[in-house]
């Protein structure tokens, strides 16, 4: 193991009397800070056992202490492992003992002057002034600036353990300026009776300023002689708070409720889950293709059957994965409806297979919708087995999973264990995760705690990216650069996939290898049964007045004389609703009532589109009028689509919903221009008019499906982009932001949607579930307040019932611009409205009743 012979410590070597320092209370029941460090020391091993971490310490010691000596790598290593075994070492604040701990040993050396009882930044302290001796006198002096590097950034990682993270700066003035130098001078007394070493970094000499600028000089030093190392420190830093974090909470949790944390939901078996998806139909019929006719069909262009391009896709995939298995980095493009979600189960599935340390799969979706639609598909494969339960659905509106307990050895009954099931939560001790692109990036990018938890155990992962041209192009650069050193020290394998998928690669700085997993893609895209399944008409591009109005007839029409389903797609939700509201009388006029007109907006809670979806794949007669919400992934099989412009990925996402079968015959999408995609798709270099269908050449690219030469235009803008000197300039960025380790400047710059501030509103009404039992918003509010006031039960359990009712919440509740409506009450930024059922016509919510304007910029 990565730790065997690094020395710890011991507590007694560095204070006097550690048996007399509480870490935590619980009643009666004491834990000493001895036990406290041991115990996270325990499951920091467990971890780094169980997960299978002793490769990922290796990687990063071996970016970071490239050329360092024997004994400076034995030294980083016990400074490492002292990090997670000192965090709380502040703890001997006196203060702290008598205020929180309630120790009486302590009661005359507490203090009111100051009244301070923190102990992260004097833990931090501690730290330094304990190994920063050591480092001058066993460290060769030419090693010894690099290990000041570790000695700051392992105190940065103890003195945020109970904070977010914010930047090495901050770091350097809360410690040389604010309460570090308050501890080393004027507030001494509070430990100097347990901690007797003198402190003496803030003297004449400023001791700890001057080893900041000579941490700072390291950093930029190593970023000159090799571009983007700074990344591995940022790396390094998150890591290490994960694993301080989640041995921290662990250790904690085990004293708090006397029961050890045992399992971490790591993949045992991978064949509990392969097994049962290589029992599918689906699975059989390509293995017995594979045995009958793979290898041996030169030309697919006569070929009829689209099973036959399915399964040539899923064995071309595997094979170059399999061939290709030590790479980290994997592109899946496909066309709409080669069945990419089964391919990229099957993917991953076999490198947990092939890869002993690999003990997790991540499958990311661009949106909750897709995670809803998906999770219905993994039920008709795993159904209700144990491999199902353990498919865990993370994101901002499903329940926290919970966990169940026997109540007692000699009972059969069960309880739900609430602090399992939050420590389940918050640090993903799920085999199988589903999640959306925010929630990863979250992960990866974040600067709260809580988005800190889980990254020790995205260590040794697969994660499945899916439709990637929905994040903002402008941070492309910066996306894929981080992907690749992500997934090069923790050894991450990722997946890209989509049907238009840009080849990120031109975009690092350094040449790289990564994987095609189909070298042929001209064999599926152009192929009569992909290519020619929905022909295209761009005839209404050419109406330039009453645009509506004509687009009312010609849809007219075309209910009339056709017997399918229509999907229409506006990029805003006013359009969709004004135009939805016009062609609801056009057709009233008409007399015409064959067809169902539907609507589909962002508005629309869950219950409601699962609804709609249902009924479009159920029934040949809808009109269905919808915005973006229905383009990337949603599984509707439509006849006729009518679309208006915006970018070209998105046109071919469009044409996805239409005749996704590809079984269908005389399917046909036609293109209007109305609304201007800059307004929506804004600071988007795609949204030029040369790069949209207003251009006959990109009329050409989405005919052929040649979305190479487009994408080859966008990234050579992307890459011109970077090298500008203003806000988006790619070395500004890593020499301003990564090189200083400014947290929550990265975060900013990597958030993947842009946050504009609305208010949101809880519309209380009566909802009809898929039972037919109904669902009262009255209740659901005053239930969430019950257990909001309610002090009485655990946090555990409050967070996982918290979660439960979120579920329901989110039923009725809108966001609007404007704050300039009336409320019956509030929690927070959510604001209840009694009489919400007045806001809705025929189920959807009215924004121009409810007087705030349409939200035009919103799908």
């Amino acid at each position: 193991m990565y730790f065997n012979d690094v020395q710890v410590l011991g507590l007694n070597k560095i204070i006097e009397k550690p048996e007399k320092i509480r870490a935590h209370i619980d009643g009666d029941r004491i834990e000493t800070l001895s036990e406290h460090a041991e115990l996270a020391l325990d499951y920091l091993l467990k971890i780094i056992k169980d997960k299978e971490l002793d490769l990922v310490l290796l990687n990063l010691e071996n970016k970071l202490g490239k050329g360092l000596s024997d004994k400076a790598i034995t030294l980083y290593r016990e400074m490492l492992l002292n990090t997670i075994y000192l965090h709380d070492i502040g703890k001997i604040n006196s203060n702290f003992q008598y205020k929180k701990m309630k120790n009486k040993y302590f009661a005359n050396l507490s203090s009111t002057d100051p009244n301070d009882s923190s102990h992260s930044m004097l833990s931090a302290l501690i730290y330094i002034n304990y190994y920063f001796p050591k480092i001058r006198k066993e460290i060769d002096k030419a090693e010894q600036n690099v290990m000041y590097v570790f000695l700051l950034l392992n105190a940065y990682v103890i003195s945020k353990h109970h904070a977010d993270l914010d930047s090495l700066a901050e770091f350097r003035e809360k410690i040389v300026e604010g309460d570090g130098k308050r501890f080393s001078t004027e507030w001494q007394h509070l430990f100097n009776s347990t901690y007797t070493t003198p402190i003496d970094f803030h003297g004449e000499n400023l001791l700890l300023d001057r080893l900041f600028k000579i941490v700072i000089k390291t950093i930029d030093r190593k970023e000159a002689e090799e571009k983007e190392s700074s990344i591995y420190l940022y790396i390094y830093v998150r890591f290490l708070s994960s694993l301080l974090l989640a041995s921290d909470y662990y250790a904690t949790s085990h004293f708090k409720n006397e029961k050890e944390i045992k399992s971490l939901g790591e993949i045992d078996d991978i064949n509990r889950f392969y097994s049962l998806f290589k029992d599918t139909q689906i699975y059989k019929n390509i293995v017995a293709y594979k045995q009958k006719s793979y290898g041996k069909t030169v030309d697919f262009s006569k070929v009829i059957d689209i099973n036959v391009l399915r399964n040539e896709l899923f064995l071309e995939a595997e094979a170059n994965l399999l061939n290709n298995i030590d790479e980290n980095i994997f592109y899946l493009e496909a066309p709409t409806g080669s069945g990419k979600s089964n391919v990229a189960f099957n993917l991953g599935f076999q490198l947990v297979e092939e890869i002993s340390h690999l003990n997790k799969i991540f499958y990311v979706y661009p949106f909750n919708t897709l995670i809803e639609q998906n999770i219905s598909s993994l039920e008709k494969i795993f159904g209700h087995s144990e491999a199902m339960e353990d498919i865990a659905v993370i994101n901002s509106i499903v329940p926290i999973k919970t966990t169940r307990q026997i109540k007692d050895e000699e009972s059969e009954v069960m309880n739900n264990d609430y602090e399992i099931s939050l420590l389940n939560r918050q640090f993903l001790h799920y085999p199988l995760v589903l999640t959306t692109h925010v929630s990863i990036f979250n992960y990866l990018f974040g600067s709260q705690r809580s988005d800190l938890f889980p990254l020790c155990h995205i260590a040794n992962s697969v994660i499945i990216l899916d439709e990637i041209q929905s994040y903002k192009n402008n941070i492309w650069k910066e996306i894929i650069t981080f992907l690749k050193y992500y997934a090069d020290v923790l050894n991450i394998k990722i997946i890209i996939m989509s049907a238009t998928l840009p080849n990120l690669n031109k975009l690092l700085s350094k040449t790289e290898l990564t994987v095609n997993l189909v070298t042929d893609k001209e064999k599926y895209f152009q192929n009569p049964i992909f290519k020619n399944r929905v022909e295209l008409d761009f005839s209404l591009l050419e109406v330039t007045d009453n645009i509506l109005e004509i687009l009312l007839e010609h849809i007219a029409a075309s209910a009339i004389s056709s017997e399918g389903n229509i999907l229409i797609e506006f990029i805003t939700k006013k359009t969709a609703n004004e135009f939805y509201r016009k062609l609801k009388a056009k057709l009233e006029t008409m007399n015409y009532f064959q067809k169902e007109l539907k609507l589909i907006t962002g508005d629309d809670n869950s219950l409601e589109r699962k609804k709609i979806i249902d009924e479009t794949k159920t029934k040949r007669n809808i009109i269905l009028v919808g915005t973006q919400v229905i383009e990337a992934g949603v599984d509707i099989d439509m006849d006729i689509g009518y679309k208006d412009i915006s970018l070209l990925d998105a046109e071919e996402q469009f044409l996805g919903r239409i005749n996704r079968s590809c079984l269908k015959k005389g399917s046909k999408a036609y293109f209007f221009n109305y609304d201007n995609p800059a307004q929506v798709y804004k600071m988007d270099v795609r949204n030029g008019k040369h790069l949209s269908l207003l251009n006959d050449e990109m009329r050409s690219i989405l005919i052929d499906k040649a979305f190479i030469a487009y994408y080859e235009i966008i990234l050579n803008s992307l890459k011109q982009a970077a090298n500008r000197i203003n806000d988006d300039n790619y070395d500004r960025f890593i020499k301003e932001s990564v090189q200083e380790l400014n947290f929550t400047d990265i975060e900013q710059k990597l958030r993947l949607i842009d946050e504009h501030y609305e208010y949101s509103i809880f519309l209380s009404k009566e909802i009809v579930l898929e039972n037919k039992s109904i669902l009262d918003g009255k209740e659901v509010w005053q239930e969430y307040i019950d257990l909001l006031k309610n002090d009485e039960i655990e946090y555990a359990e409050k967070k996982v019932r918290l979660s439960q009712v979120t579920e329901k919440l989110y039923y009725f509740i809108y966001k609007v611009k404007n704050n300039n409506f009336t409320y019956q009450d509030n929690v927070g930024d959510i604001y209840y409205l009694a009489d919400g059922e007045k806001y809705f016509t025929e189920g959807k919510f009215d924004r121009k009743k409810f007087g705030q304007g349409y939200h035009d910029l919103m799908i």
